[in-house]
């Protein structure tokens, strides 16, 4: 399951971001947390690093904003990024209906 989780993070992290428009570090782990009925909590540590890889690789952008006399720094989708995810949908129903055709069922 630790490798699955893994392997997801980013997609979740992909799909929040589209839907939210917009959310610092704080709010995208609260918010994941929240949906999934605390099922899929994203600790800080790993986090920032995968923020910072998917930046790298132009899924997201940034911006900073000074809040309350605190620097944050704000996430959202970029262009590239929606098409990952998307990409990552079909080979996702693929997979489901792959698995549904061979009786594996969840």
């Amino acid at each position: 399951m630790a490798q699955m989780r893994k392997g997801t993070t980013a997609w979740i992290v992909l799909a929040v971001l589209e839907k939210r428009g917009e959310l610092y570090g704080y709010g995208l782990r609260r918010e994941v947390f929240v949906k999934s009925k605390g099922l899929f909590p994203i600790q800080e540590g790993p986090l920032y690093p995968l923020l910072s890889r998917m930046q790298r690789a132009r899924w997201i952008t940034s911006r900073h904003q000074s809040v309350s006399g605190r620097e944050r720094k704000y996430y959202r989708v970029s262009p590239r990024g929606r098409r990952e995810l998307d990409q990552y949908r079909r080979e996702w129903k693929l997979l489901s209906a792959v698995l549904e055709t061979l009786g594996c069922r969840a």
